[in-house]
């Protein structure tokens, strides 16, 4: 054969083919490379963001338990509100009740001071007319005292003969 009178084909054929190798593993090798510096960007990328996504989820916690105790502290003031809200309509309640009561008050306040003022007028006529009976009384009486003077007319005796008229207080 041909190859047996040139070994050197061959040699050239099998160091092309070692250099081919060689390229190619040297390309794998880089490749390698690149993609273990790439898994270690996402290695410590996917560290970096469990570390967030835990940071967040521990936050997202206080968070919640912050919201529970605002809505506790809502639901305790709205309580606080509806029972405050009840007070005051039943104040309202007691307040209209006492004005009404008031309002009675005053009408049976004016009725009395109208009666008392009927009742005084009434009292000044009284007065008045005890007034005059009491002069009446007296001119009886002086007229009464002179008969015992002596001096005596008819109409005085008819007078004085019957009894003087009895005066009540009122």
């Amino acid at each position: 054969m041909v190859g047996a009178k040139n070994p050197l084909v061959i040699v050239a054929g099998l160091l092309i083919l070692l250099a081919a190798l060689g390229f190619y593993q040297w390309t794998l090798m880089t490749e390698n490379a690149l993609l273990k510096q790439e898994g270690a960007v996402a290695r410590a990328s996917t560290n970096k963001l469990r570390r967030e996504r835990d940071s967040a989820q521990s936050q997202v916690a206080e968070l919640s338990m912050s919201l529970d105790d605002r809505k506790r502290y809502i639901s305790d003031i709205d309580g606080k509100f509806l029972r405050v809200n009840a007070e005051l309509e039943s104040k309202s309640k007691e307040l209209q009740q006492c004005n009404g009561e008031k309002k009675k008050m005053g009408e049976g306040a004016e009725k009395q001071k109208n009666d008392l003022k009927t009742m005084e007028g009434q009292l000044k006529k009284m007065e008045e007319e005890k007034k005059k009976v009491q002069t009446d009384l007296e001119e009886y009486k002086k007229l009464c005292g002179l008969l015992d003077k002596g001096k005596e007319n008819e109409l005085t005796k008819k007078l004085c003969s019957t009894p003087a008229p009895a005066v009540q207080p009122q």
